[in-house]
């Protein structure tokens, strides 16, 4: 019972933050699709992106000034989204999205 309590909770809370961020939700479920993930793995990969996107946003403040430092730190964040990604996934799932980035890069050139 505890469980769905807190679910539902996350869930509430996952719904209005991505409410204030469309393009957040666009990205959890482009992600979602390529990595087929269910409405559970697709609810956890949404608060992974609002999380990642908070990091940033308050590096951005921390670091208006300079701009050397908030690229070292946002790098660090990628790097730690990137692997609660993999972890959230699986190498299966997380192989699916390498190679659909690696088509999209491809099709820039």
């Amino acid at each position: 019972m505890k469980k769905i309590i807190v679910i539902l909770l996350l869930l509430t809370v996952s719904v209005a933050k991505a409410q204030k961020n469309p393009k957040a939700v666009a990205l959890a479920d482009k992600l979602s699709n390529v990595m087929e993930f269910d409405e559970d793995q697709n609810t956890m990969l949404l608060e992974l992106i609002l999380d990642r996107n908070n990091k940033k946003r308050a590096l951005r403040k921390e670091h208006e000034d300079d701009k050397d430092t908030f690229e070292v730190k946002a790098k660090e964040v990628e790097k730690a989204y990137n692997k609660d990604l993999k972890k959230l996934a699986g190498i299966e799932k997380f192989k699916l999205l390498v190679a659909y980035r690696k088509a999209k890069r491809a099709a820039k050139k």
